[in-house]
């Protein structure tokens, strides 16, 4: 705990104030708002397309951004809450949805033009690994694109693509 964190009162008891928001979250304000998603599915043979919704609201005083993805057509809806963590230098993600799936990612920042996540996922009844690449492309549209390894020595394979665009 930091000095900022925690001082002590007269009486010798500590007492912990909340830091502010970590300036670093200002790196992920492309994401806030309300976006339609148009995505490729590039696992099914051949390659399926659809519509969700994307909806990503700062919460926890700025400490955290929350996105809720909505898929109507598989009715599936998804959590990925992110965070930046000081001591990791690195953002922390854990995504959850209603069919199971899972993963926790982390980010260290922009590279490149790019936010790459990269973590492990429990998802679809296997285990892989799992890279979703974020990229700007102007103040309402951002690409994600989605990557996945299954063998610790394979290359990684295109898995999704999806298009956001601020509604």
């Amino acid at each position: 705990m930091s000095i900022s964190e925690q001082e002590s009162t007269p009486s010798g008891e500590q007492q912990f104030t909340k830091p502010p928001a970590p300036e670093k979250m200002t790196d992920l304000n492309f994401l806030l708002g309300d976006f339609r998603a148009e995505w490729t599915n590039f696992t099914a043979d051949p390659p399926t397309k659809g519509i969700a919704s994307w909806n990503t609201a700062s919460t926890f005083s700025g400490h955290a951004y929350e996105m809720t993805q909505r898929v109507p057509e598989h009715d599936l809806t998804g959590r990925f809450v992110v965070q930046w963590v000081e001591s990791d230098s690195a953002f922390s993600g854990y995504y959850y949805d209603d069919w199971g799936n899972r993963t926790l990612l982390t980010a260290g920042g922009w590279e490149d033009g790019r936010l790459a996540f990269v973590g492990e996922c429990i998802g679809f009844g296997k285990t892989f690994l799992l890279k979703e690449r974020y990229e700007i492309v102007d103040e309402n549209h951002y690409v994600k694109r989605g990557f996945v390894k299954f063998e610790e020595n394979g290359d990684w394979i295109p898995a999704d693509e999806v298009h956001c665009y601020r509604d």
